[in-house]
This record gives structure tokens, sequence and C-alpha cells, in this order.
């Protein structure tokens, strides 16, 4: 949306045209480049009395990224106008910073340069409005504290009183003294590792180690429950919410509590709540698959279109695959995440006809046949067996290679990586 015309989308949806906070960062719009147009117009705003009107926060890429911009200057500019700078990590694009809001209910705006804003993204609020501009426009809001302010043509009041405005942000897109790094982080792996042993307490609700997913049986998969027929959008976040949840991402039994907590059910248009085919009660995802497994019971994903899109956690894809879900049938994959399932041993499956995503019942019991005979560009057939008696035979493709196949065999990658140490 050009800058023109946001003021009138502000007034005419009913935003809170209030900024309470601008950030800018994370992995994405966090070059030199990108901090250096930003600090330009922070030093306008010192030298016009200005300070930031709303809360402002910096991210810097790397620590390469904030090392550098701090020598050359750009902290300190950002300091002064009332910027705080954060750890050079995934941080609010998460959810992973101190959000200060008196009431967690009310509606209110937030901009950020970021490439993530759907509901509950940045802070777990869902009455937060996060828009998203580049590194510059939130500075120039920060400045401002308000959405309808047009940094093109709108002035400021400084401090002294004065009507000021502010002039087209410059930068550089690399630092004109180079580089500089004082600790990358890097840390040289041990030269012989065999008597290295690492030790988590039992006990530990932050850090669990992993056990070897299991190899595949060597049979068709049959009698499998349809555990969630995902409707519409089904990200990662949808998949495997960030935020709070994060704190257990060393631990995989408790962060797969948020499994597909936030993907909406094709047949109740709710989230986190499907039917448990053994009882015939709703109930949330997570328990409801913890069910099946402990009946030894599989299961099975089905999905939309792009499936899986947004960030590359590997979370996304472990979980289903620790709690007993067997494959993910959709419309179409996100690339990543269609990667990220391969590499857990999971099945990742399309459907030929995109269409028979419309076939699949919630009380289905669904085979998936084919897989002794499992070869790259052989499609699978998918049985859906529904609770009247009726079938629907459905072909189903699939972008396995020879050694991905074999991922699927051994029970992941990771597996297919040990044995081959293992011979050495």
């Amino acid at each position: 949306m050009p800058i023109s015309k946001f003021a009138e989308a502000v007034k005419a949806n009913n935003w809170p045209k209030k900024l309470e906070v601008a950030l800018i960062g994370s992995c994405t719009n966090s070059s030199y480049e990108d901090i250096s147009r930003s600090a330009s117009l922070a030093k306008q705003a010192i030298d016009k009395k200005l300070k930031t009107k709303s809360e402002f926060t910096i991210t810097p890429g790397s620590e390469q990224v904030r090392y550098t911009i701090e020598k050359d200057g750009f902290l300190k500019t950002f300091d002064s106008i009332g910027g705080v700078v954060l750890a050079n990590a995934c941080g609010p694009c998460i959810g992973q910073w101190a959000r200060h809001i008196d009431d967690p209910n009310r509606k209110n705006s937030i901009i950020t340069s970021f490439n993530r804003n759907f509901a509950k993204r940045n802070d777990g609020l869902a009455s937060t409005h996060a828009f998203v501009a580049s590194p510059e426009i939130v500075t120039a809001f920060a400045i401002a504290g308000d959405l309808t302010f047009n940094p093109l043509k709108d002035k400021l009041k400084n401090e002294k009183g004065e009507d000021v405005m502010l002039d087209e942000p410059s930068g550089v897109e690399l630092p004109p003294k180079g580089f500089s790094v004082d600790d990358p982080g890097y840390q040289s792996p041990a030269k012989d590792g065999s008597g290295i042993q690492v030790i988590v307490k039992p006990d530990s609700q932050r850090l669990q180690l992993l056990d070897a997913f299991k190899a595949w049986e060597g049979t068709d998969l049959k009698g499998l429950f349809l555990l969630i027929k995902a409707k519409g959008k089904c990200t990662t976040d949808h998949i495997s919410m960030a935020g709070p949840w994060l704190k257990f991402r060393g631990h995989l039994d408790n962060i797969s509590n948020n499994m597909l907590i936030g993907a909406v059910n094709f047949f109740n248009d709710k989230t986190d709540q499907v039917k448990n085919q053994l009882t015939g009660e709703y109930g949330p995802v997570p328990a409801t698959q913890r069910a099946y497994k402990a009946a030894g019971i599989g299961s099975v994903v089905v999905g939309d279109e792009n499936y899986g899109e947004g960030s590359s956690r590997e979370h996304a894809a472990m979980e289903p695959r620790h709690l007993g879900v067997r494959a993910i049938i959709v419309r179409s994959f996100a690339r990543i995440h269609e990667t990220n399932l391969k590499k857990q041993g999971m099945l990742a499956l399309t459907f030929a006809n995109k269409d028979d995503y419309e076939k699949v019942k919630e009380n289905d019991r669904i085979d998936i046949l084919g897989l002794t005979s499992f070869a790259p560009g052989k499609p699978l057939t998918v049985v859906l067996n529904h609770q009247d008696g009726s079938l629907d035979k459905i072909s189903v493709n699939h972008t396995y290679n020879k050694p991905q196949i074999d991922w699927f065999k051994a029970g992941g990658a990771l597996n297919v990586i040990r044995s081959q140490f293992a011979k050495k």
C-alpha cells in the first residue's frame, strides 16, 4: 500500500492510529544498509530536536552487523532518540521480547520491518494490529507515534514547538570502514568427540535427549485415523507456534503440546478442537494424537495449499513425527517444510487431483498403499474408508528421490547418517 493511502486506510478500518511499538531488524531487513537508512532518520531526529513517540526497538541481523553498527556510531544514534537495541536473534519476530501493554485485550497497533504479521505472531495477542513496512518507514513512524503520519508531506512539532519535516533517508550498502566482529560465536568442534557425553537432568523441562525415530516397518500403512483436516492457511506457526513455546525448543515432548493448535479444523471451523475417533469427543489436537499414539494407532494430517509456509523451523516436522503422525497429505507444500518432513522420515504427499481434498471425511480410516515399491516418480494410492462403508481410492504424488526414500525407510535422515558413521 502506498504511504499516501495508508492514513486513509487506518481511518476507514478503524485501526488504532496511535503507534505503541515500532520494531526493525531480526533476520529480515537488518543488513548494514537497512540499519544505516534507519540511522540516517534517527540522526535527523537528533538534529531537528525530535524523539520517538512510540517504543522503538532495533534487532541487528547478526553479531557482525551489531558490532559494525556500534563501531560506526549507529547504536549511539538510536539510543539518543530513545531506541532500544535487542540481542541478535529472532526476538520480537517470534514473540520473544518484553511487550509492555496495560491491557492485553485492548486493540493496539505496532509496526515492524519483519516478514510475518499474522494474528498473535509478534506478541501472542489477538488484539494487536501488526503492520509491515521498510525499516526507514518504521523508524519514521516511531518518531511520529501516529499511523496517520505521512513522512513525505507531514510536519512534526519538535521540542522547541517548531514544525519540522523529515528528509529522505540515506544509506550505504557496505560499511565504509569494512565489517568488524570481535566474537563471531563460532566454536570449532572437538578433534575427537568420541569421549564427550551430553548430560541432561532427567526431570528437565527445557532439555531432552532425542531418541532415534523408529524405522519403517516394511509394509503398507492401513487403518490410520484422520487427526485433522486443516482448512486454508496452515503455516509453521499454526503447526508449531512460537512465542512462549520456544522455551521448550530443546524438549521435543513438551513443545509437541503445541502441535497444530493453530490450525483450523475443516469440520467445525475451530482451532485446537478435533474429534477423537476413539471416544467420539472433541478435544485438543496434541492430546487427541497422544491418545492415538498410546493406542498404537497412526494418523494422517490433511492440509490445503502451501502447507507449512513460513519459517524453516524443524519442530513443525518433528512434533507430528514424535507423536505418531505417519503422513501429511496436502494440496501443495511449502518447499522447506516438505524437505523437513522428509528428513524426519515422514510421508509428505500431495493430491494428484487437488479436488480430492474435498473427499476426506472426519471419521475416515485411511490406508496408504504402494510403499513396498516406493520409488522416485511413482505415485502412491490412498484409500479413504468412509464410515458408511463406501470408499474412495485416490492417487497421491511425492517428490522423493532415492536417498530421501532411504530416509523414510530408515526412520529419518539422522538414522541414515548414524548408520553410515557406525560402518566407519
